[in-house]
């Protein structure tokens, strides 16, 4: 999810759109003007039809949008540290600084999101009722009727009790509260979520090859997403319980290879990437760690400019977000790196580097007590 733009901040939380956004954006605004809108409404002339489905389309998205605010805005409350939201092909998704430690949080969160999806449902309906009441068949009825329709939808489809959706997040903290067992309990939403998604393939397919609704293709795509999804999260929770109690300390090299700021990239090339085979470096000046540098910031520099360009012009700078510290715990530190792109992150106190930790690292300890846990 990492391909696409920001748009802007809500309550210190960032959007974002997916570039596979557009094609869905799309695909609906067709499907409405080509489909929906002519059959329900058919005596609007093309040009209305087409304005009302890119409003609703719009809308429809908007929703989503909510829906996934309504979940950050909670978590955040709960101290979970929402920091973004991407809006992509199959919906949005909230970007999560930690897991809820607690079923209390997680059904909280979980709950939030349906919420507000039938709050506005509740709202548009009663909109429509009054409008179309008042006023007949007109565009805004048109789209009123469609947002309190989908929203509607979104509800239902969103409670469905299988991981990750809401209802399976629902469940989860439910027998998570009951048997006081994470795992079990992520192991049986995973299960009737990876259920659910292979009867949406079905069904997809059923409707391709049986009834030749080529629509079916959404059905089989979403499907094979959340049965991903599924699988995906059941193995997260199997790392976070292997790597449980673990700190940075205890996981980190404290043999590090430094390079100055000073450094121009001919040298960083040639004297550190070629000679010690690391994609990435700490800068640090005299004692300080003031940054990040690696390969990809390398190229794209042109290679004629590599003798007057230093490190210190291409680098990253030091932050919270490439940056760990000692007592921070594993799975954080894993889910920092896996966020910030970077194989690998300095370990520092104050400005004072103290070692790196790399995804390898985290690996292999993770693969070492798994196998002398099984």
């Amino acid at each position: 999810m990492r391909r696409g733009f920001n748009l802007f901040s809500i309550g210190g939380i960032r959007i974002s759109i997916h570039y596979t956004w557009f094609v869905v954006l799309g695909l609906v605004v067709w499907s409405l003007a080509v489909e929906h809108f002519p059959q329900a409404y058919p005596d609007f002339s093309k040009v209305t039809i087409w304005l009302v489905s890119v409003v609703a389309a719009l809308f429809l998205f908007i929703s989503v949008l909510l829906h996934e605010l309504s979940h950050s805005f909670v978590a955040n409350r709960m101290g979970l540290g929402i920091r973004g939201i991407t809006l992509f092909i199959f919906g949005g998704i909230a970007h999560l600084g930690k897991e809820p430690d607690d079923p209390n949080t997680e059904l909280k969160v979980a709950i939030a999101g349906p919420a507000c999806s039938l709050a506005l449902a509740v709202i548009f309906f009663v909109a429509y009722l009054v409008l179309f009441t008042e006023y007949g068949r007109m565009p805004i009825v048109a789209v009123l009727e469609y947002l309190w329709y989908v929203n509607a939808a979104l509800v239902a489809f969103n409670l469905v009790p299988g991981f990750p959706l809401d209802g399976g997040r629902v469940l989860r903290a439910i027998l998570w509260k009951r048997s006081k067992d994470i795992r079990r309990a992520t192991r049986i939403a995973s299960l009737l979520g990876r259920g659910f998604a292979i009867l949406l393939i079905l069904t997809g397919l059923f409707e391709i090859f049986v009834t030749r609704n080529f629509g079916g293709i959404w059905l089989v795509l979403i499907g094979m997403f959340l049965q991903q999804a599924a699988e995906g999260s059941y193995q997260q929770v199997l790392v976070r319980k292997a790597l449980s109690g673990l700190r940075v300390r205890q996981t980190m090299t404290t043999d590090v290879i430094h390079v100055s700021p000073q450094v121009t990239l001919v040298e960083l090339v040639e004297s550190f990437f070629f000679k010690y085979r690391f994609n990435s470096f700490p800068v640090v000046d005299a004692t300080s760690l003031v940054g990040m540098v690696d390969v990809d910031q390398v190229k794209h520099v042109p290679r004629e400019q590599w003798h007057m360009v230093t490190v210190r012009d291409v680098m990253t700078p030091v932050s919270e977000e490439v940056v760990l510290r000692p007592e921070d715990d594993a799975v954080d530190a894993l889910t920092k790196m896996l966020k910030s792109g970077w194989g690998m992150l300095p370990v520092a106190e104050g400005d004072r580097l103290l070692g790196i930790l790399t995804r390898r690292d985290v690996m292999t300890l993770l693969k070492m007590k798994t196998d002398l846990e099984t």
